[in-house]
């Protein structure tokens, strides 16, 4: 009944819908370029901890230390992620999802540390890899929000 470019109704959220393409518009040019940063720089650390988790995997042992300490860079990454979302937050009240995300990506990362240092590997690489998922989908909404007055 109606076609694409017909200017009809929306179709009704609700199971399988579609999620909106409309972009969100915030106030503060200031946090949301820090959030863009981090979370750019955090989306990055995963794939360069992935890349040294496979050499450690394929028996490069001397990657375990690189793996380590990139391993405490992401973390400060995903804390300095948190900061900007709560000052995206506190300028734009009605917009919780990046601070929401930014905190469970933060818990996750400690739990894929303790993981880590456990040596529980199954967990380890699945929660990493789940995490690398995460940073890409965050910084791919960042990157979304665009700067003007937020409706």
């Amino acid at each position: 009944m109606y076609g694409t470019s017909s200017g009809g109704p929306p179709s009704p959220a609700g199971a399988g819908a579609a999620p909106s393409t409309a972009r969100e518009t915030v106030d503060g040019r200031g946090p949301l370029a820090m959030l863009r940063a981090v979370s750019a720089l955090a989306c990055l650390g995963t794939l360069v901890q992935g890349l040294l988790a496979g050499m450690l995997l394929n028996g490069d042992v001397d990657s375990i230390d690189p793996h380590g300490a990139n391993a405490y860079v992401f973390e400060a990454l995903v804390f300095l992620q948190v900061v900007a979302a709560f000052l995206l937050w506190r300028r734009n009240r009605g917009l919780t999802w990046p601070l929401k995300a930014t905190v469970g990506i933060l818990v996750a990362t400690f739990a894929q540390t303790g993981l880590g240092l456990e040596g529980s590997l199954a967990a380890h690489v699945t929660l990493g890899v789940a995490l690398c998922a995460m940073e890409t989908v965050l910084a791919m909404r960042v990157f979304a929000l665009r700067v003007g007055s937020p409706s």
